[in-house]
């Protein structure tokens, strides 16, 4: 096809005359293409974009919370961090109840516990939720009664709460633990911590109250659908970030506190995906 054809008009429209008013409204299609012609030629020929201005270090936002998008650094002492054969162990388990779940959402007593299983949580309602959490155990079978994105709501309160050093243990110390509805699937909390008992960790009143909320992230993990949105990643690289940091900030002695978030690195590396943030890179 030769130039001349391609340049040609598609429309035959007269330029703007030196009477063309550009501020009035055109009435005709006509009118609309002579302003056009107009306003294009009032357009530079050539057009040079600004240099930018250097930007001070943001933060990456997953929702409701917030990580710096550096690098955080491990600086826990070495007696924190847990070794390679701990770490496979952990995982091991974390996929056999991964199975254990897929399978029980394939079963006709999982439709039963559904009739049944009855718990009213606003999502909206942070506060609601956090009594709530604080003072039960995350059961599997209240989990998969709730819908997956709720869930991944809930996962980000978590994680906002977690990076909370300023919990009070007085709160939920006096509170009762539901008994399970289902015990058979009802092991993420000895789990989580192998030592501790669900009681004993709200009757302990050391001041370290984060305890139940690695209990609750790491149910839902092992609740949560694959393939996961993007920015459900992005969260759990930013919970994974925050375990790090708070392991930092532990003595030597505090083996026993340790474990969780050690459990939950461990967690979020190898099963989805964040193998950077991995202990023991393979």
């Amino acid at each position: 096809m030769e130039v001349d054809t391609i340049q040609k008009p598609a429309l035959a429209v007269e330029p703007p005359d030196a009477n063309f008013d550009p501020n009035l409204t055109p009435e005709t299609g006509e009118q609309y293409l002579q302003k056009v012609m107009y306003e294009r030629g009032k357009c530079p020929v050539v057009v040079v974009a600004e240099k930018p201005q250097p930007r001070r270090q943001q933060k990456a936002l997953s929702g409701l919370a917030a990580v710096p998008t550096d690098d955080v650094k491990n600086v826990a002492h070495r007696a924190l961090i847990p070794t390679r054969e701990w770490e496979t162990m952990q995982n091991q388990k974390f996929s056999e109840l991964r199975d254990t779940i897929t399978a029980y959402r394939s079963s006709a007593q999982y439709e039963e516990n559904l009739q049944r299983t009855h718990v009213y949580l606003n999502f909206d309602d942070r506060k609601h939720l956090h009594e709530y959490c604080a003072n039960n155990l995350p059961y599997v079978s209240i989990l998969l009664s709730i819908p997956q994105r709720n869930l991944e709501i809930l996962l980000e309160y978590l994680h906002e709460w977690l990076q909370d050093s300023d919990q009070a243990s007085s709160s939920s110390s006096s509170q009762q633990l539901d008994e399970p509805s289902d015990p058979e699937l009802c092991d993420t909390v000895a789990a989580v911590t192998p030592s501790t008992s669900g009681k004993e960790l709200l009757q302990r009143g050391d001041g370290y109250r984060r305890d139940w909320i690695p209990q609750w992230i790491y149910a839902i993990l092992a609740c949560l659908i694959k393939p996961l949105e993007p920015y459900i990643h992005s969260v759990l690289r930013d919970i994974a970030k925050s375990c790090i940091t708070l392991r930092n900030e532990l003595k030597q002695e505090d083996e026993a506190k340790v474990l969780p978030l050690n459990l939950l690195i461990s967690i979020i590396s190898k099963h989805f995906n964040q193998s950077d943030l991995s202990d023991n890179i393979a």
